[in-house]
């Protein structure tokens, strides 16, 4: 059957605005950046409007009809499994890319103990990132202060002004407080397997606006799709370091971080995804069970992929 959904529709009118919250500008998230400046959402007609604001601001306003999409899947699930009409449809990361940064004269995860810890929410994947990493390494996380700063310019400022111990930042922050003698203690991927960036939608714009989300999916996977070619490596490194304004060389090294993350084609492995929803309801002290199927709709993308899979023919 051919896909149901044709870019052309709204070409009289021009690009369609979409707007999208983002939570930062770090690689994680580098993507939609990424894409909308090379033009990859151009052919399904659409224009990524992107918002910076908190991720549980960004849940609020996309249930309530003030967001097209939101990025971040950790406050989403947090939401998900709350009851609130939201599904994950696209992932950016397969694996999260954060580290936990510390001031120079913490030595270890143990060190934290009594201390506080910056993250940008307490129910999102990095909050939840920090309460396992707590965990698998003998802290009791009642003994650390969790402070929620809502986005991570607010985490990294809190940081490097010495107002917390630590904080988790993906790259290239991550590799730039390194840089500066801030010590990384812990990888989040060790741990566990949380998704941090991503495409969710309500519902609501599934049922009654899936052209919209198909387009959006399109354009990100042709933008994964172009960042994994080895070819395009330099470019997109030459990219980072002047969309963040770093050396070339500290670009690198944080794309090689990130490049471990990034989802190949817009999936996550299920028994991941299962592993996630394991330490959500744990964190949360919910009772009721979920599978991957209660996240997820994947049924665009699986739309997309097929198209693209017909077109390299």
């Amino acid at each position: 059957m051919a896909p149901v959904f044709a870019p052309g529709a709204h070409a009289a009118s021009g690009p369609t605005k979409v707007t999208i919250h983002v939570p930062s500008k770090s690689l994680a998230i580098m993507p939609y950046y990424f894409g909308k400046d090379k033009g990859f959402f151009s052919p399904e007609l659409i224009e990524p409007q992107l918002v910076v604001m908190s991720p549980p601001t960004a849940i609020v306003a996309l249930v309530a009809g003030e967001l097209d999409f939101a990025t971040t899947l950790g406050a989403a699930t947090s939401a998900i499994l709350r009851g609130l009409p939201l599904k994950r449809v696209f992932y950016v990361q397969a694996d999260p890319s954060h580290a936990l940064l510390a001031q120079p004269d913490i030595k270890t995860v143990q060190d934290l103990a009594g201390k506080v810890i910056a993250v940008t929410a307490l129910t999102d994947a990095v909050g939840m990132s920090a309460t396992v990493i707590l965990k698998a390494n003998g802290v009791d996380p009642s003994r650390v202060t969790l402070l929620a700063t809502q986005v991570s310019d607010n985490a990294y400022k809190a940081l490097t002004t010495g107002k917390v111990a630590a904080t988790l930042m993906a790259p290239p922050y991550a590799e730039e407080l390194e840089a500066r003698g801030y010590r990384r203690l812990a990888e989040a991927r060790t741990y566990a397997p949380l998704s941090f960036i991503g495409l969710v939608a309500t519902t609501d714009t599934l049922k009654k606006n899936p052209q919209k989300a198909y387009a959006l999916i399109a354009g990100l996977h042709r933008t994964l799709t172009y960042m994994h070619n080895p070819a395009n490596r330099n470019e997109v490194v030459q990219y980072i370091a002047g969309f963040h304004k770093i050396d070339p060389p500290l670009a690198e090294k944080a794309f090689a971080t990130q490049m471990q993350s990034y989802s190949k084609d817009g999936t996550k492995p299920r028994k991941s995804v299962e592993r996630e929803i394991e330490i959500y309801r744990e964190t949360l002290k919910i009772a009721k069970t979920f599978t991957p199927d209660d996240l997820e709709d994947m049924s665009l993308l699986k739309k997309v992929q097929e198209g693209a899979a017909t077109q390299s023919r």
